[in-house]
């Protein structure tokens, strides 16, 4: 008789009581850390920011289509642009783009130079769609200056003009970043709204 050590299944052993089912492990369920969360949210934020670069451009040829006469556009608040009530035969006004009021806005409100360079703006996107992850506008010339040039100084005074435009708006941002191009699509200055 060779006395073998008891076998330990976590349970007492008591002699004529058969031993109780060892109950099966549970399988932990996905569990996300601070980290997956968090990239979830820049992934998010970098998807809205990307995505919003489609609806400068749609809505703009929404609006040239109602422009045209179209009778789907005409019937279809959505591209128009109005909200019908029941007892109103009121239109919205046409909406100004974003150019226009920013060129309306430092003239109104910014210096002689800076509404000298306002001038050579050709082009702005991004400035109407704010998520406050990762807000950028862009703002095209037609200066053919680098970032060393007499160019950059007027790049960085029409920044400074987006950023109290933005705030004048009611869209100012808590992350935004405003980019001013050259000609040739080269970075002349940037700056936060």
């Amino acid at each position: 008789m060779t006395n073998q050590p008891p076998k330990h299944s976590g349970f007492p052993q008591h002699p004529g009581y058969p031993q109780p089912p060892v109950p099966p492990k549970k399988r932990s369920k996905v569990k996300l850390g601070c980290l997956g969360v968090l990239a979830v949210i820049v992934i998010g934020g970098i998807a809205s920011a990307v995505g919003s670069g489609s609806d400068d451009s749609s809505s703009s040829a929404a609006s040239s289509a109602a422009s045209a006469g179209s009778p789907k556009a005409a019937g279809s608040p959505k591209t128009t642009g109005s909200s019908k009530t029941a007892g109103s035969s009121k239109t919205a006004a046409p909406q100004q783009s974003t150019l226009d009021a920013f060129k309306a806005y430092v003239k109104k409100h910014e210096s002689a130079k800076t509404r000298d360079a306002a001038t050579h703006v050709t082009k702005i996107q991004g400035a109407d769609k704010n998520n406050d992850i990762l807000d950028t506008a862009d703002i095209y010339t037609d200066y053919t200056g680098d970032m060393v040039s007499a160019d950059a100084g007027n790049a960085k005074l029409l920044a400074s003009a987006f950023t109290d435009f933005q705030a004048g708006r009611g869209k100012a941002s808590k992350n935004g970043l405003v980019t001013v191009y050259n000609a040739d699509g080269d970075i002349l200055s940037n700056g936060n709204y």
